[in-house]
């Protein structure tokens, strides 16, 4: 609506700023603004620290209200490099927030990532009892978070997309619960929530999810797949102990880690092993190595 005081030449508008005085001109939006994908990546590469990473909500809240639309894989993004730098604490906000950031767990994706950076961090404190309880109170308020309306749409709650309804994502649920119970409490399940986290990941399993073609040379796709079922494997050995070897739910977990998640997660890490030097880091090369060492 000022485009006509901003191209006046017989009385230019001005802007003095200290002893300088700089000529306005109108903004051409197509050429003046920022893209919203080149904005986050100048923003991510800023955040060094966690600390650095609260700049995020409100960068967050203001793109939304200027109409700027975050897509799902950006989200996903952000949320995996959080998680890598300790920014899960933000990624909490960020979900709570929801209306303001936009930032919806309902998207598999983003639910994945956010689970994600729980496993990683609990990883990387060597499953200190504090790393442990951390990492159980993110993972159960965001599972909790996938039955809030805000994320998830009453009306896609129980069916094909609803990320309650993904065994990589109920797995971390059921990883975690057993390696507390494990580690911390001689294996006892005195509420049931072991028993009922891993009930739910062989009602939604599907072996499929394993017997995937798995081609020798994609090690990205190999990667994924150790950060995807890592997890779910390691949680079901231990689930099985808990609940009882013996037990109908202990021969289904054993027969799922033996017929399914075994054989696949071996030759991915294979796979990711023969294609990546040693001075490379892979998240789920990292993660499959490392939970291998853990308790059962």
């Amino acid at each position: 609506k000022n485009h006509g005081l901003l191209t006046n030449t017989e009385e230019p508008a001005t802007a003095k700023l200290g002893n300088e005085v700089h000529a306005l001109k109108p903004l051409n939006h197509l050429t003046d603004e920022p893209s919203t994908s080149k904005s986050l990546a100048q923003l991510m590469e800023l955040c060094k620290e966690g600390r650095d990473w609260v700049n995020m909500v409100p960068f967050l809240i203001g793109l939304k209200t200027a109409g700027r639309k975050v897509k799902g894989w950006q989200f996903e993004k952000i949320v995996r490099r959080m998680g890598e730098k300790g920014g899960l604490g933000v990624v909490m906000e960020m979900a709570r927030r929801v209306e303001g950031t936009g930032m919806k767990l309902g998207d598999v994706g983003v639910a994945r990532e956010a689970m994600w950076g729980a496993v990683v961090k609990c990883v990387r404190s060597e499953s200190s009892e504090e790393g442990v309880k951390e990492a159980e109170k993110f993972i159960e308020a965001i599972w909790e978070m996938l039955s809030d309306e805000r994320h998830v749409d009453r009306n896609a709650m129980g069916k094909e997309g609803d990320p309650k309804m993904q065994p990589e994502i109920v797995g971390v649920l059921m990883w975690i619960r057993a390696l507390k119970s494990t580690l911390f409490t001689e294996s006892k399940d005195a509420e049931g929530k072991v028993r009922r986290a891993a009930e739910m990941v062989l009602a939604v399993w599907d072996p499929k999810n394993a017997n995937a073609t798995i081609d020798d040379n994609n090690w990205y796709d190999a990667n994924q797949k150790l950060m995807m079922w890592a997890p779910v494997w390691h949680g079901m050995k231990m689930a099985r102990k808990i609940v009882g070897e013996n037990t109908a739910l202990g021969r289904d977990l054993a027969n799922t880690i033996s017929l399914d998640l075994e054989p696949m997660l071996k030759k991915s890490q294979r796979i990711v092993a023969q294609h990546v030097g040693e001075d490379v880091t892979r998240r789920g090369l990292v993660v499959y190595d490392e939970i291998s060492k853990m308790a059962e």
